[in-house]
């Protein structure tokens, strides 16, 4: 078989899953032409298709050294992106800048390894380039949003990550399964976010009210209680809802509450009665399109200057509601506002902040 036989043959073994076949056809291609780049460079795709992530990036980079062509350096790049070397991205695209310069292809995998290097400037000007070239992806709005924030430009950010999404039309929405809830309860605590849902909220908490004690606390959507461990020793009572079994049994094995409640949200705070001096939901309410049932509810359980905190992703004004995917939406200001205004209660902060990556509104107001 000639070279390019050899190579023919080689990419419609890896089509078809025959990683071990492909990587023989591509090293009999190489042993014909071993200064030719390309063998390495699809040897280096098989290999990450087939785990073999350190041999696959090797590969390439051997392919990049053999002759520096532009797909192959993107090829390259990829990989390092998905495997979260950004440092590496970002020190290949620098040394190879007279070559990439002007391929729109890497602006989002630079901006991105930019932004997790705290390079924020470059990191936003290199994002702003990919959404121009393509402003329909959500993902270059995901990511613009995210070092808009990171860089402190709060109000764009906002704007920004909110610039696609359609508005909500009504109607009831799809539920995350308890099924998909479950299987995450596992590695829970394990992940960096979820421990900063919690220690954003308490934050939020301690600079919203200064000096002011957790008594009776109502918290909506326990998780693993996570939240509900970090509670200070003031909180002599903590009652927690939850739908996920999992969810619960992990909650339920951390005695930190003295009731546990099984159901869906907002249905399972019809039974309950108040007062409660505290209600939270942490990176709980994007659940929901109509906050308008958690509004009522909170005005009825709360004690007379009861607090209510939450976070939502957020929806630049004057739009009320959006999607950001089925079964996930974002809030305005303006809406909490209204909702507040209609239920009795009174604002004290919405700072924005990182919610789930991109900005939302971490929100504290006030019954009376």
């Amino acid at each position: 078989m000639t070279f390019e036989e050899r190579i023919h043959h080689g990419i419609g073994l890896a089509r078809q899953g025959d990683f071990p076949g492909a990587e023989a056809a591509f090293l009999a291609a190489e042993a014909l032409k071993p200064r030719d780049p390309l063998p390495r460079n699809l040897l280096g795709k098989v290999y990450l298709a087939s785990g073999r992530e350190t041999d696959g990036v090797e590969a390439l980079v051997e392919a990049v050294r053999r002759e520096p062509r532009v797909d192959m350096l993107f090829d390259l790049v990829h990989a390092l992106h998905h495997l979260h070397a950004h440092a590496d991205v970002e020190r290949v695209c620098a040394h190879h800048e007279s070559q990439i310069a002007g391929d729109s292809r890497f602006y989002p995998y630079r901006g991105r390894a930019l932004m997790e290097l705290k390079q924020y400037p470059g990191a936003i000007e290199l994002l702003g380039r990919a959404l121009a070239n393509d402003p329909t992806n959500h993902a270059h709005y995901h990511n613009l949003s995210m070092a808009l924030l990171k860089g402190g430009q709060l109000e764009e950010s906002v704007e920004c990550f909110g610039r696609l999404l359609p508005d909500w039309e009504g109607g009831a929405g799809e539920m995350t399964s308890v099924e998909r809830l479950d299987a995450i309860a596992a590695g829970y605590d394990g992940n960096d976010l979820h421990n900063y849902f919690s220690d954003r909220m308490l934050r939020l908490y301690l600079e919203a009210f200064p000096g002011r004690r957790l008594r009776r606390v109502l918290e909506l959507g326990t998780g693993t209680g996570l939240l509900a461990s970090k509670l200070p020793a003031s909180a002599t009572s903590v009652t927690g809802i939850e739908r996920s079994p999992a969810m619960l049994a992990q909650s339920r094995a951390r005695k930190v509450y003295d009731t546990l409640v099984e159901g869906s949200l907002p249905q399972a705070l019809e039974p309950l009665d108040g007062p409660f001096d505290t209600i939270l939901a942490s990176c709980v309410l994007y659940y929901f399109a109509d906050l308008r049932p958690f509004f009522d509810h909170a005005a009825r359980l709360l004690a007379p200057d009861g607090a209510f905190l939450f976070s939502v992703d957020a929806l630049s004004d004057p739009r009320e509601i959006a999607v950001t995917k089925p079964g996930e939406y974002a809030h305005s200001r303006a809406y909490l506002r209204r909702l507040a205004v209609e239920t009795g209660l009174r604002e004290v902060v919405m700072d924005i902040d990182r919610h789930r990556g991109p900005p939302g509104f971490w929100c504290a107001f006030r019954k009376g």
